[in-house]
């Protein structure tokens, strides 16, 4: 469903990514996991269509993403940054409602769909209250559902891409919100987040994209072939004898 050909990015004489050549299927998982600065961020955003490639292509069933229109490509492909903030006065429901504006009312329901995301984050009692008045786990939260409400229509169809999704997110939360994509991916979905809790992620027909230093790839694959401590010790510029590379193994394989 996705095909990333060549991909590379440059400003001025400086590398910032790539190559990165790789596909994913349809109800495909894929976590990109990098040390800081390694291009995760970036990667997503080309993904998503947001910026061009110097050069390679992002293709959706053949189509590079940068050419599809602003408007179809929000019907297909939902973007979750790493952060964000908001200064308009918007209730958690109109916040939500936002993720829905590329989609016909007259073909999906709107407000069904709102209901089953908010309930489904558990955000129910929050729904009247204003975003600004939310904590940083319960912003997050809203802004996981709006991104949602977006790819919840026929999730075979849709591509959602995650920056960094559990971000201030309690245990309980995380665990809550890690069932939920594994049931969309299921479902359908093509799914893709990038992440530096790699330890704790579901494994269950996931891939794993690594990135070393600026933004190539070193590995691609399921996790226990490409999380090894060799490839680890590449991306992270670990020493052999590190004790957080051993904690990383004893938590995994534990």
């Amino acid at each position: 469903m996705i095909r990333v050909e060549s991909l590379t990015l440059t400003r001025g004489e400086r590398q910032i990514l790539g190559p990165l050549s790789f596909v994913l299927g349809q109800a495909g998982w894929l976590s990109v996991v990098g040390a800081n600065g390694a291009g995760k961020s970036t990667l997503l955003r080309l993904m998503a269509g947001l910026d061009a490639p110097s050069g390679g292509d992002v293709k959706l069933r053949d189509q590079p993403v940068t050419g599809m229109a602003p408007l179809n490509r929000a019907q297909y492909v939902g973007y979750l940054a790493q952060s964000s903030a908001t200064s308009f006065p918007f209730t958690v429901e109109e916040y939500v409602s936002l993720g829905l504006v590329p989609h016909d009312e007259k073909t999906f329901n709107h407000r069904n769909v709102m209901d089953s995301v908010i309930e489904s984050l558990t955000l129910g009692a929050l729904r009247k209250r204003k975003v600004i008045g939310l904590s940083g786990g319960e912003f997050q939260r809203v802004r996981l559902a709006r991104v949602l409400a977006q790819v919840w229509f026929e999730p075979d169809q849709r591509v959602l891409i995650l920056d960094e999704p559990l971000t201030s997110l309690d245990l309980k939360i995380q665990d809550q919100v890690i069932g939920l994509l594994e049931q969309l991916v299921k479902d359908g979905l093509t799914l893709i987040d990038a992440t530096h809790q790699f330890v704790s992620m579901p494994v269950h027909d996931q891939t794993v994209l690594l990135l070393g230093e600026r933004g190539s790839q070193v590995g691609f694959g399921r996790p226990s072939e490409v999380l090894t401590p060799s490839a680890l010790r590449t991306a992270f510029s670990l020493e052999s004898d590190s004790p957080t590379l051993q904690r990383v193994f004893a938590t995994r394989h534990g």
